[in-house]
């Protein structure tokens, strides 16, 4: 059975020969660039070098013989920005979408610290501001992974954060989430904008490298640790509709799944998500609030597939001992791999915090309970 075969039938809920695996197949279930370097090194792995797409957060596009180590059955199609970050010459920079940055002082991430629409204050002052032109710069090199990957699952990835994340860093956090009760009108008005693009963009990308892409990946991180950022209703009234048009533009036309990364306590909308077409959900976030595997599993279980949940990297994942790592993988995928609707990947992304014998300690206990015969 091929990589591709197993994600699609846990897609499709059903058994696999074993559950499948994703380290980095996706933004947000990679390692950070420095993670994976030690890991090369560590295991005389061939070092092919450090591709990175997720600028801001330095986080490594796997490489291949990283995939082979492990045995990893998603591959990442990564698109670039439309163009490299210019340098402000102040110790910053500024991304495609007008937004700066400025790398932390650890080094390890860049923090936004200016944002192009932060005082817009009338729909016609958004006119200023342009989203960004699709080219083959973003795409270059992405069918020859295609071509060199395709018993793997090739997952789309670079559509980012796109009808809360991006509006928020483009008007700034405080502003977005003011408008989405006290000024909907400018709030549609930028979704409208941002929808525009975005379908632009995948009726760009989706006709040159499509027939190879097995899923498409969007983001949205409505929640946090205790519950949704804005409250359900505001979501259904000022986000969902446009999620719906973007995710079933993808569905209809082209004929992919979605996966949705969304962090935090979303138990509370997740039945929304399903409504407008998501098949898959990551990180699964067991920490917060209402996220506990059991209760996932037997409220959604049916009508959505679980990309993530494997283990928690907030604690255990950095602090826990390689017992207890082992016991939550163990315990986890035993509640979410009946019946398919699993793929296995810890709760984001893999941080350097994080020692290398406790990921090793991961993958052994993935390995030692994936088997489905």
């Amino acid at each position: 059975m091929t990589s591709k075969e197993r994600v699609l039938l846990a897609l499709n809920h059903q058994e696999a020969d074993r559950v499948p695996l994703d380290i980095g197949g996706i933004n947000n279930t990679a390692m950070h660039s420095t993670t994976e370097k030690a890991i090369k090194k560590l295991y005389g792995l061939k070092d092919n070098g450090t591709l990175i797409r997720s600028d801001e957060q330095l986080i490594s596009v796997p490489d291949q013989s990283v995939i082979d180590f492990f045995n990893i059955d998603t591959c990442s199609i990564y698109m670039r920005e439309n163009r490299p970050w210019t340098d402000n010459k102040d110790g910053t920079y500024k991304n495609m979408w007008g937004i700066d940055l400025k790398l932390n002082p650890d080094g390890y991430y860049y923090n936004m610290v200016g944002h192009p629409l932060e005082n817009v204050e009338d729909i016609e002052d958004l006119d200023s501001w342009d989203f960004p032109e699709p080219n083959e710069y973003m795409i270059e090199g992405l069918s020859e992974r295609i071509d060199a990957n395709k018993d793997k699952c090739c997952i789309l990835e670079g559509f980012r954060e796109c009808m809360f994340g991006i509006p928020s860093w483009l008007r700034r956090n405080e502003n977005f989430y003011a408008d989405l009760v006290a000024d909907p009108e400018l709030s549609d008005a930028l979704h409208e904008k941002l929808l525009d693009g975005y379908i632009k963009w995948i009726d760009y990308v989706m006709p040159r490298i499509g027939s190879g892409i097995d899923v498409v990946k969007f983001a949205d991180d409505l929640g946090t640790q205790q519950s949704t950022i804005c409250n359900p209703t505001t979501y259904r009234e000022r986000i969902k509709p446009f999620q719906k048009k973007l995710y079933m533009h993808v569905k209809d036309k082209y004929h992919k799944p979605v996966l949705l990364h969304s962090c935090g306590a979303i138990s509370d909308i997740i039945g929304d998500l399903i409504d407008i077409g998501v098949d898959a959900i990551n990180p699964v976030q067991i920490s917060a609030r209402g996220m506990e595997p059991e209760g996932l599993k037997k409220r959604f279980g049916s009508n959505i597939t679980f990309w993530g949940g494997g283990v928690d990297t907030q604690h255990t994942l950095g602090e826990g001992t390689i017992e207890q790592i082992k016991a939550e993988v163990k315990k986890n995928m035993g509640v979410f791999k009946p019946n398919g609707g699993f793929v296995f990947t810890q709760v984001h992304n893999i941080q350097p915090n994080v020692p290398i014998e406790n990921i090793m300690a991961m993958w052994e206990a993935f390995k030692e309970n994936a088997d489905y015969r």
